[in-house]
């Protein structure tokens, strides 16, 4: 096992030496090491985005770095990046996103002092954040839900209304969430800035819910809801962050919370080091339920707080080598069923609950007395690792992307398509393939994620009988695909008088590669799910090649595609070393073709289409 816990506490070494470590390097509770490198490939690509300024938003920008991107740089040098509302990282895998130049990622909407003064008045503190209350939001909406609550969206409600004339709830005022469908994700020395703390059922500055996540020497400050929340995440790593609020917010400092399993149905595996819970931090520091959890070297400094961390029902913790300041209230606290707490080694007292707890990665931690120093010192907790990528990128682990997986899964992410010097619709994937619509009045655009494997996947609404071109990365001819798809007819559009048999046209994949099919054909594959949850999957093995078309019938489908490759030369390379300038067109197996007809050739080294 090649964890690096032992080199990530020393306190005599520059914080920026911790590699990725804890649970998120685990896959299993032995300790079976994980390699967690995020997006850093050997060949990885970068973009290294700048803020928009000018009252622009940057989420589209930073959607599309990470759709298209194995590493993502944020560079603080022309400002603060604006967020008009919480990004999904939907269906992404091995990403590292660093920060630079004082990298600050803010909400667009904010609490202003005015908007303060305004709750205050209303005396919303004073209400039961227990007892239940039914009541109609200024909107229209009726909702069940906490007193405190309800009469704190209301009064959101009415300062909106002054602002804008609509009566909106912003509770959608954060700036990540990871969904079930991630995995491998590095987060490193970036601000994220909130707009406040308030009551609102909100949104949190990080949600995570994906798997083998590390997020480190990261600031987060003012969040409307949590600060860095876990649900029905696993394997996640938080280290050197440093958690605070300010006058902006105004109640509900609740920073993080780990767990809230339905039914206890799963364990949740997290490691919390080194983190800064600081002012203005009153619950959640962490609290956790439903989890395997390590807190080691951590530092309360959050004078006045209500409750620190909090380890609840079917929760396993070891809790060590923590420091508390002087007025911070219940350090260590719990309740429920079925908890076993380990605690040793800290500034506080605490009491140890049921068995002992250990954990199966090797690390050292240092003396509580010395937590404080070490955390507030150089690149110590927060995001103090500087401006040099490189530098901040030089502790993840670099790994070969490599050619042993011979199946690849392409989905599509929103803002993702773009259009090539010919006008066509055109997708570009980050391992270098690519998807042309061959048809210049239509555009693609996205339907409902498809469940493939158990995850689900942003879909795309083909352009029903138009041509679509996959071209494989360099060096992959392609063997096999694979389509997951439903069937985009409406329920009001479901006619059985005029299409006895399914209530819709007969819908099958026209063509894929060398391969054809009619209604009537031996092998055709009819597609009828109109069910994302449980799409049609349609398999079929075609002769290798580097591009390779397909056209459906009948009904529009969305979908999502795998693709098996057999690694290789393409023949491309021999086309264009061979041949380089005679104008003629060769086939992609580079045949010689005297008189083309509609397809894709090469000709001059290059693919060219024609209609």
């Amino acid at each position: 096992m090649t964890l690096m816990g032992a080199v990530a506490l020393l306190p005599a070494m520059a914080s920026n030496n911790v590699a990725p470590w804890g649970w998120a390097t685990c896959s299993d509770e032995s300790g079976t090491a994980y390699m967690l490198n995020g997006g850093n490939f050997s060949d990885a690509t970068t973009a290294t985005l700048t803020a928009l300024g000018d009252g622009k938003t940057d989420d589209s920008q930073i959607k599309q770095a990470i759709a298209k991107n194995d590493i993502i740089i944020f560079d603080g040098s022309k400002g603060e990046f604006t967020i008009g509302e919480t990004m999904k990282i939907s269906s992404t895998k091995n990403k590292t996103l660093i920060g630079i130049n004082n990298a600050r990622l803010c909400t667009k909407f904010f609490l202003t002092d005015e908007d303060n003064a305004y709750l205050k008045s209303q005396n919303l503190e004073g209400l039961s954040s227990t007892d239940q209350y039914t009541g109609t939001l200024p909107d229209g909406t009726t909702l069940t839900c906490d007193r405190r609550a309800f009469f704190t969206k209301k009064a959101i409600m009415e300062l909106q209304y002054q602002k804008t004339g609509v009566y909106s709830l912003p509770n959608k005022s954060g700036i990540f969430h990871i969904e079930t469908s991630s995995e491998n994700i590095i987060i490193r020395n970036l601000s994220l800035i909130g707009p406040g703390a308030v009551d609102i059922d909100g949104a949190d500055l990080i949600t995570n819910q994906g798997k083998h996540v590390w997020i480190d020497h990261c600031t987060f400050v003012d969040s409307q809801d949590g600060a860095l929340d876990s649900k029905v995440c696993d394997w996640a790593t938080y280290t050197y962050n440093h958690f605070y609020y300010t006058s902006r917010s105004y109640s509900h400092a609740y920073t993080c919370g780990c767990g809230w399993v339905s039914n206890h149905e799963m364990v949740i595996h997290m490691t919390f080091a080194c983190n800064i819970w600081g002012k203005g931090c009153m619950r959640r520091l962490p609290q956790a339920d439903d989890c395997y959890i390590h807190l080691v070297n951590n530092y309360h400094n959050c004078a006045g707080n209500s409750v620190g961390m909090t380890i609840n029902s079917y929760s396993r913790a070891l809790v060590e080598g923590n420091y508390a300041a002087a007025g911070v209230n219940k350090p260590l606290d719990g309740s429920g069923a079925n908890r076993n707490v380990t605690a040793r080694d800290n500034s506080f007292s605490a009491t140890s609950v049921g068995n002992e707890v250990i954990m199966p990665y090797p690390y050292t931690k240092i003396p509580a007395t010395d937590v404080p120093a070490v955390l507030t010192g150089n690149e110590g907790a927060g995001a103090t690792l500087g401006n040099d990528a490189t530098y901040i990128l030089s502790t993840i682990p670099t790994v070969s992307r490599g050619g042993a997986t011979s199946t690849t899964l392409y989905y599509f992410v929103d803002g993702l398509v773009g259009t090539n010097s010919d006008g066509l619709s055109i997708i570009e994937f980050i391992d270098g393939a690519t998807l042309l619509l061959n048809k210049s009045d239509k555009a693609w655009s996205n339907g409902t994620s498809i469940v493939a494997d158990d995850e689900k996947y942003t879909s795309l609404k083909v352009s029903n009988g138009a041509e679509n071109i996959f071209t494989a990365p360099d060096g992959k001819l392609v063997s096999g695909i694979t389509f997951y798809s439903y069937i985009n007819v409406k329920e009001e559009n479901i006619d059985f008088t005029k299409y006895p048999e399914y209530g819709f046209r007969t819908s099958f994949w026209k063509k894929v590669g060398n391969l054809t099919f009619t209604a009537t054909s031996d092998d055709v594959q009819i597609l009828k799910s109109r069910d994302p949850e449980d799409p049609d999957i349609a398999t079929f093995k075609i002769t290798p090649a580097n591009v390779v078309s397909f056209t459906n019938t009948g009904e529009q489908v969305c979908f999502v595609m795998k693709v098996t490759y057999t690694e290789g030369a393409t023949g491309v390379p021999t086309v264009r070393n061979s041949r380089p300038a005679d104008n003629a067109y060769y086939t992609l197996q580079g045949v010689r073709v005297d008189k083309p007809a509609k397809g894709i050739y090469i000709q001059n080294g290059k693919k060219i289409i024609i209609k």
